[in-house]
């Protein structure tokens, strides 16, 4: 008997899920994933990163005014907290996200630098401007030739190029006899990354006058107006990072304040800085300027000093000189030299072309000097020849650029004692009123200078943190430098930290705060003195972006314990 052998295979058992028991699958892991995501919308509210601010818009007003102003950025939360670094304007946060209500007093002038911060940190300041001139708001339908927007008389427009291509036009009616002046500010003081263009044209578009790259990447012209009529005021852009595109550039921070004015309008100033210890009297230089604003009386300040001249516009920003100021005379040729008395800073003028400026100063043998010219990084055409000549006109020492920069320092050890000669000009030998230049001559002193890599700091109570401080020692500044921290809130210390003349502080330093409690947000300093025949003292600064000078304001928050 033969017997068959076979192998059974299992059968598959099917599964079947009704409808009812799927839709309620389906409802528990929306529940799941809704808790989950509330879940994570806590954690991240409650670990939400600081506000940050891009721009303003509009990023000024009119002194009295009162303004609703946008900040383009990111908040985690609002509404947030606005700190002003001075006294004039009055800024509170709108209910909706990003908007504030800002007054200006009415003798509000010039640039105001803000922050917004809340308890996670703060933003980077960004400046916001004050000026005498009506302001008005663009209004998008002037990106069409055919339809520009019309403005009653002078006034000042803030705009955005914000696409690819967009050109933004305004008309107004001009009277023979006058003289406009269109004047752009954008990568000046916003940081905006745009090269600017200014356009006059007639009311059918032909260009009358056109200008590009007048105050650095900013345009400014002026047009004598020969006839009654409507005239149309443009402007475009190209990045100021060249690209491989040919055509008008355009993008949300590409922000521009345009001050369009028949009415008194001050380029410049001489002197072009002021004093730290008394008042300054300034002479005005411009157009439309009546006679009775030849002059103002600028206080003294700390770092900058804003000057508005009445019925002018705009208001200057002006530095505050290390040493006494005064401005050239006539008499200031290489054959007649002005005499100058050192450490000075002197502002002068290349009337004509080919014009040279030279000023005498005495100097002993083997002593060490620095002498520079300032007028590119100001904002003004001159590109400056410097030279050191001695009392038979023999140059001693030429400088040209100072490595990227088109203004001039030159070092310069005299040879012998005796008398010599700074002569400054134009490279190409041009000249007129807005060739003016600021020249410092200043025997070489050993001195040192401290740097901070960001603007803002935030510590966790609890938790120790380390602010690194670069320590530049220049001219072969040998002395101890101790560093501290000054105007911390309660709870908040710091021990001192020193940097020796040799070993690893010589060139960094580290400084150690320490927190007890939270939240707080205030700004601070940190300071560092020397001691010796000539004591020093100076605050440890950051670049600010559109910022003609560093700022030695960062900002510290203090969290709430974890």
């Amino acid at each position: 008997m033969q017997l068959a052998l076979s192998a059974s295979r299992p059968k598959k058992r099917l599964y079947r899920i009704s409808q009812i028991e799927f839709l309620s699958f389906v409802s528990a892991m929306r529940c799941l994933i809704t808790s989950f995501a509330f879940t994570l919308m806590l954690h991240l509210e409650a670990h939400a990163a600081p506000p940050k601010v891009d721009s303003w818009f509009p990023a000024g007003l009119q002194q009295g005014q009162t303004l609703t102003v946008t900040a383009a950025g990111a908040f985690g939360a609002w509404p947030v907290k606005v700190w002003v670094d001075r006294e004039g304007l009055n800024v509170e946060p709108s209910e909706k996200k990003g908007e504030l209500k800002i007054t200006a007093a009415p003798q509000a002038a010039g640039v105001y630098w803000l922050r917004l911060y809340d308890e996670e940190g703060a933003s980077a300041p960004r400046p916001l401007l004050v000026g005498a001139l009506p302001e008005a708001v663009e209004v998008e339908t002037n990106d069409d030739p055919l339809k520009p927007q019309a403005l009653a008389g002078s006034s000042v427009v803030h705009g955005k190029l914000a696409k690819r291509g967009d050109v933004d036009t305004y008309s107004l009616e001009l009277k023979q006899g006058q003289t406009l002046v269109a004047s752009l500010l954008a990568n000046n003081t916003f940081g905006a990354p745009m090269d600017g263009v200014l356009q006059v044209c007639n009311a059918d578009g032909f260009v009358l006058a056109q200008n590009d790259d007048e105050r650095g990447y900013d345009p400014q012209l002026t047009f004598p107006v020969s006839r009654d009529g409507k005239y149309l005021v443009r402007t475009f852009a190209f990045p100021v990072e060249p690209n491989s595109s040919i055509a008008f550039a355009g993008a949300e921070n590409y922000v521009y304040r345009l001050t369009i004015s028949t009415e008194p309008f001050v380029d410049h100033t001489l002197p072009l800085a002021v004093r730290a210890d008394e008042s300054t009297e300034l002479r005005l230089f411009g157009w439309n300027l009546p006679s009775d604003a030849a002059t103002v009386i600028a206080p003294p300040g700390e770092v900058r000093v804003s000057v508005l001249a009445p019925a002018a516009s705009p208001a200057l920003e002006l530095a505050v000189a290390p040493h006494p100021v005064l401005t050239a005379t006539e008499e200031r040729s290489p054959e007649t030299p002005q005499p100058v008395e050192t450490p000075v800073v002197i502002a002068g003028r290349i009337e004509t072309p080919k014009d040279q400026d030279a000023f005498r100063f005495q100097a002993a043998k083997g002593q060490k000097w620095t002498l520079r010219v300032e007028s590119r990084s100001l904002g003004f055409p001159l590109d400056g020849l410097l030279q050191v000549t001695d009392g038979e006109g023999k140059v001693l020492a030429e400088s040209d650029d100072a490595g990227k920069e088109r203004d001039p320092v030159l070092a310069f050890t005299a040879p012998a004692d005796g008398a010599y000669q700074a002569v400054v000009r134009d490279l190409h030998g041009h000249g007129g009123l807005r060739y003016v230049y600021q020249l410092t001559i200043e025997p070489e002193t050993p001195d040192f200078r401290l740097t901070l890599a960001a603007d803002s700091f935030v510590i966790t109570p609890g938790k120790p943190l380390e602010i690194p401080i670069t320590v530049e020692r220049r001219n072969s500044f040998a002395g101890e430098i101790e560093i501290i921290a000054e105007g911390l809130p309660p709870g908040v210390a710091a021990a001192p930290v020193k940097s020796l003349p040799s070993g690893d502080t010589a060139k960094a330093v580290k400084l150690i705060l320490t927190a007890e409690s939270g939240p707080t947000s205030t700004p601070f300093q940190l300071v560092g003195t020397a001691a010796g025949d000539t004591p020093r003292r100076h605050a440890a600064t950051f670049p600010v972006s559109g910022a003609a000078a560093p700022s030695a304001q960062p900002w510290l928050t203090v969290t709430k314990a974890n």
